[in-house]
C-alpha cells in the first residue's frame, strides 16, 4: 500500500513538473512572438520614416535647384546689355530702382545742418548735443512735407534705414558718424524750407543753442543706397495671389 501511495506521489510530482514546464515554455513563446511583432513594426515604422525623409530631401533639392536657376536668370537679366532687355521691363526695373534709392538723383530741396551746441561748462552735455532723435524728427519732417530722397551724410535713406545713438556718435545704415550731421532732401524747396522755418522741433534744438541751418538749394545730388541690400530682405518672402487664398 506505501509502494503504491509513493508511486503515485512521484507520478503526480513528475506529472506537475511536466505540466510547469510546458506552460513557461507556452509564455516564453507567446512573449517572444509579441516582441517580435513589435520589433517588426518598429523596423517597418523606421523604414516609413527613412522613406518620408528620402522624398522630403528629394523635394527640398528640386526647390533649391529651382531657386538656383531663377537666380542665375535675374543675374543674367541686370548683367545684359540694355538693347537684350526689352523697353518696358528696363524701364519698369529704372522705376523700381528710383523709387527703392538705388539710383543716384538730382533735384532742387533743402540742405540741413545739424551740430552740437558750445556747451556751457556748468549745464548739462546731454541737452547740448544731436541726438538720434533729433535726426529722426528732422527727417519725418521732411517726409511729411513731401520730401521724395534724403541722405544723411550721403547714407541715402530708405524704408529699412534706421538712425541709431552710439555714443558720441550716431549709426546711419549701420556707418557711425559724429557731427556735424548734413542733411540733403529732394522735393519741393519751398515747401520744404517753410516746414522746417515753422517746425517746433527745430525750435527746440535752437533753444538748447544748437547749431542748426537750412537753406533751399537748386540743385542737390543724392547718391543711391551703396549698402549689401539683400542683408535687409533675406528673411522676407514675397505673397503671390495662390498663396493669399491658401491663408484664407
Amino acid at each position: 500500500m506505501k509502494f503504491k501511495e509513493i508511486k503515485f506521489k512521484e507520478g503526480y510530482i513528475v506529472f506537475l513538473l511536466a505540466f510547469m514546464l510546458l506552460g513557461a515554455s507556452i509564455t516564453v513563446q507567446v512573449r517572444s512572438t509579441v516582441t517580435m511583432q513589435r520589433q517588426a513594426a518598429e523596423i517597418l515604422d523606421t523604414d516609413k520614416l527613412k522613406i518620408q525623409l528620402d522624398e522630403k530631401i528629394k523635394t527640398g533639392e528640386g526647390y533649391k535647384a529651382q531657386i538656383d536657376e531663377m537666380e542665375t536668370d535675374i543675374s543674367a537679366f541686370l548683367a545684359a546689355p540694355d538693347n537684350d532687355i526689352n523697353i518696358s521691363t528696363k524701364n519698369e526695373l529704372d522705376y523700381l530702382k528710383l523709387i527703392s534709392g538705388l539710383t543716384d538723383v538730382t533735384g532742387e530741396g533743402v540742405l540741413i545742418t545739424l551740430n552740437d551746441a558750445e556747451m556751457p561748462e556748468s549745464e548739462t552735455a546731454m541737452d547740448y548735443i544731436i541726438h538720434d532723435k533729433d535726426i529722426y524728427s528732422v527727417v519725418n519732417q521732411l517726409k511729411m512735407a513731401g520730401a521724395i530722397a534724403i541722405a544723411i551724410n550721403n547714407e541715402r535713406i530708405i524704408a529699412t534705414s534706421e538712425q541709431i545713438c552710439a555714443g558720441p556718435t550716431v549709426k546711419i545704415n549701420n556707418n557711425r558718424y559724429a557731427v556735424p550731421y548734413e542733411i540733403k532732401a529732394i522735393g519741393d524747396s519751398e515747401v520744404l524750407y517753410e516746414a522746417l522755418k515753422d517746425s517746433y522741433l527745430i525750435n527746440d534744438m535752437l533753444t538748447f543753442k544748437k547749431r542748426v541751418t537750412f537753406t533751399k538749394e537748386n540743385n542737390i545730388i543724392i547718391p543711391k543706397f551703396a549698402n549689401d541690400i539683400n542683408g535687409l530682405i533675406s528673411r522676407l518672402e514675397v505673397i503671390n495671389d495662390e498663396n493669399k487664398k491658401n491663408q484664407q
